[in-house]
């Protein structure tokens, strides 16, 4: 429990920040560090190139992200339970059921 209380909520966190000048940003761990320094400073840069087109990213979470919006790869559609709406995402799901069937739910 301690270490979930450090870890998520800040309590004795040992911060890690960013050396670059003028930038404040700091992280719980390294890992989200070095994520922060290649994405926003391009430190230690390896760049993810789509085979399908010529986007490129730093990130290979966004990468993925691009091929599955822009491309239709790796999609696992979400269906809607209550209508024919279909999402890419449970995020995109969440939000159309939150916006479209709220009132139904309630009634």
């Amino acid at each position: 429990m301690k270490n979930h209380m450090a870890a998520k909520h800040g309590i004795n966190v040992v911060w890690f920040c960013c050396d670059q000048e003028g930038c404040g940003f700091k992280a719980k761990n390294t890992g989200n560090l070095k994520r922060h320094k290649r994405i926003r400073h391009n430190i230690d840069v390896v760049w993810n190139h789509c085979d399908l087109c010529d986007h490129k990213s730093n990130d290979p979470g966004n990468l993925k992200k691009h091929k599955m919006y822009l491309h239709n790869i790796g999609v696992v559609w979400q269906q809607c339970g209550l209508c024919d709406y279909r999402a890419k995402d449970a995020g995109n799901l969440k939000n159309h059921t939150n916006r479209q069937h709220t009132i139904d739910i309630i009634k």
